[in-house]
């Protein structure tokens, strides 16, 4: 994007000089908040003519959705364009801006900072020239920074699996499968030992001198829902009934490694209904580890399915996409003086989109 001039003259010969600073709309929604909560009617009545001038992206019976609303803001001297999207449920307005936080708006009287009336009033000013110019204003004032796209790991993870490693693990992945190895009924000592296979392959030398207890105790989640207290370690039948017991439930006993963001890895024991474990990923921080168990699991013989392994592999040889400047599962941020060398040829840019505008003939209907 081209640097655009410090006086904003623009396309159309006018000036637009925004009302607001990009810093002043990080104060006034205080993304430390999940929310700023505002209860003030002529706040939320400038909401309700912006959204009056579009129809809404998504809707159901209880709310409405529109996306791709644009602030005008200055930073730096310049004009930038900022998306928002607004959600109405149950009269009351939910504003996010991307990247920065959320607003909750309803009828009050609450007393509020007047910059909360101007960003509605400059988000409805703007869309005239958003429409004179034909959008051709977003692409030359939304900071690369804050645009969004997708870009594939291959090219800002630093280490990657090699595509032949990728294709053994399915291969032997495939041939296990094909086996349709099955276990009908499992104890806890049993699963114990299951999950120490997985411990010793994921975290190798310092599993050392530990029994399946205590690597449990070191690695898994901790909420084990009465799942050790059962007394007889090596029947079947009490780990069954504690299974079906509902005892568990809202606990995390199957969650062997811990995750502090999200979930780890889950070994799911078999059950009533499948005669196998189940082996899950959530964070992808562990997908190494979560190979090199798979591996083991494969070789020791154990009957287990992995619904996840294509997806970690293609995460570790780099065929994932990652959002850019939009959190996700697998998310990376641009910086425009730092990243621009070495990935901004390789990052496929969002298309820039608007609302679709209700002209005026329709507006005039509605309000009759």
């Amino acid at each position: 994007m081209k640097k655009l001039k410090k006086r904003l003259d623009y396309l159309d010969g006018n000036k637009f000089n925004p009302q607001l600073e990009y810093y002043e709309l990080e104060y006034l929604v205080n993304p430390s908040n999940l929310e700023k909560k505002i209860e003030n009617t002529q706040v939320r009545n400038l909401v309700k003519n912006l959204t009056d001038l579009a129809y809404p992206s998504s809707w159901d019976e209880y709310s409405k959705q529109w996306f791709d609303f644009y602030l005008p803001l200055k930073r730096r001297g310049c004009l930038i364009s900022l998306s928002f999207k607004v959600v109405e449920y149950q009269k009351e307005f939910f504003v996010n801006f991307q990247g920065l936080g959320n607003l909750h708006i309803r009828n009050g009287k609450e007393k509020v900072e007047k910059q909360y009336k101007t960003i509605f009033r400059e988000a409805l000013r703007f869309i005239p020239l958003i429409k004179r110019t034909k959008n051709v204003i977003l692409e030359g004032t939304i900071p690369y920074d804050i645009r969004t796209g997708k870009i594939k790991g291959k090219y800002i993870l630093e280490k990657l699996m090699p595509e032949r490693e990728k294709e053994e693990i399915l291969l032997n992945y495939g041939i296990h499968l094909k086996k349709r190895l099955k276990i009908s009924q499992i104890s806890l000592k049993r699963y114990l030992n299951v999950a120490a296979i997985c411990y010793k392959a994921a975290f190798r030398e310092r599993t050392r001198n530990l029994s399946s207890l205590e690597m449990y105790k070191k690695w898994a989640d901790g909420r084990d829902g009465g799942m050790l207290s059962i007394k007889d370690w090596e029947s079947t039948q009490a780990f069954k009934n504690w299974q079906g017991s509902g005892e568990w439930e809202g606990s995390h006993p199957f969650e062997i490694v811990f995750s502090w963001h999200g979930h780890g890895i889950h070994l799911f024991p078999p059950n009533t209904y499948s005669h196998h474990h189940w082996l899950r990923i959530t964070n992808y921080a562990y997908a190494e580890n979560f190979i090199r168990i798979v591996r083991a699991l494969i070789k020791k013989g154990v009957p287990f399915q992995a619904k996840d392994l294509k997806d970690v592999l293609d995460y570790l040889t780099g065929e994932t996409y990652f959002t850019v400047n939009d959190y996700s599962e697998h998310c990376f941020y641009y910086i425009p003086k730092e990243h621009k060398e070495l990935y901004f040829r390789h990052i496929k840019w969002d298309e820039i989109k608007v609302p679709k505008w209700i002209n005026k003939r329709e507006r005039s209907k509605n309000s009759d």
